[in-house]
């Protein structure tokens, strides 16, 4: 691509981003996601001050840590939703078919999928930001190193989501089909996760011949899908902060900017063999 075309596919990046965004901002979306996140955080914050109180316990060095994750299961939940629907949405519509008439690429559409989810999410980032230091102020539970360490890898998580869910609306015509899709993947990674952990606590000795095959089958269907499915990252950027060591936080950093550009570029790639229509 010569300078002209770069110059050309950025500008139309951009100028995607923006309208996305503010249709985005427009919406109420955005703000319920926000909401249930808090919502769902005070309520664990209040049972978690309600037993310290009653039972004059505090174990936990980092006590803010969990109600933010729990906050981003629900903003990852938002996000992958969104970035899944976006692409279909936009075939179903016909809105695409007329993009592509003009100078817009697949790579440029797709970017500005991902740097519109990607903005929204580092507001959402601000907000935790604040929601988080003024709920230490007022339960004086710390705003730790740790909380600031989470609230920064959780862009890079929220990263692998995005680009997850934009790969899923790469491949689906419609809306509908993305959504079931999406469901669909998410209930066999959960399904995957809970016979993995199932067999984890059976002894090999405890199983006959053919529950061993399906055990170990298990394992390496658990060891992709580890790889494969965002929330991994998610569970793993959170278990690194509480490790110590910086090796393991800046590996989870690392192994999400690569799965981000892995599922851009497939999602590129699919947009351009599959076309614009649904």
């Amino acid at each position: 691509m010569n300078e002209r075309g770069i110059s050309l596919s950025t500008h139309s990046t951009k100028i995607l981003t923006r309208r996305e965004f503010l249709s985005a901002l427009y919406g109420w979306g955005f703000y319920v996601a926000i909401f249930i996140s808090f919502l769902v955080s005070s309520l664990i914050l209040r049972n978690f001050l309600q037993g310290i109180r009653e039972d004059n316990i505090f174990i936990s060095s980092y006590p803010l840590n969990f109600p933010l994750f729990v906050s981003m299961v629900i903003i990852s939940l938002y996000l992958v939703i969104v970035s899944a629907v976006s692409i279909s949405r936009e075939k179903e519509q016909g809105t695409l078919e007329v993009l592509f008439y003009g100078p817009v690429s697949s790579s440029s559409f797709l970017l500005g999928k991902y740097f519109t989810d990607m903005l929204l999410y580092l507001i959402i980032a601000g907000f935790f930001s604040v929601y988080f230091f003024g709920v230490s102020l007022i339960t004086n539970l710390g705003f730790t190193v740790a909380l600031g360490k989470a609230i920064f890898v959780s862009i890079f998580i929220a990263s692998c989501v995005i680009s997850f869910g934009l790969f899923i609306s790469s491949l689906t015509g419609k809306v509908r089909s993305s959504i079931v899709w999406l469901i669909g993947i998410l209930i066999g990674f959960l399904v995957i996760w809970f016979f993995q952990n199932m067999f984890r606590g059976i002894p090999s000795e405890a199983l006959s011949s053919w529950l061993i095959y399906v055990q170990r089958t298990l394992n390496v269907i658990y060891y992709f899908v580890n790889w494969v499915s965002p929330f991994s990252y998610l569970s793993r950027g959170m278990e690194s902060i509480g490790v110590g060591s910086m090796r393991p936080f800046l590996l989870n950093i690392l192994y999400s900017v690569v799965y981000t550009v892995v599922f851009l570029t497939a999602s590129i790639y699919i947009l351009k063999a599959k076309g614009v229509r649904a």
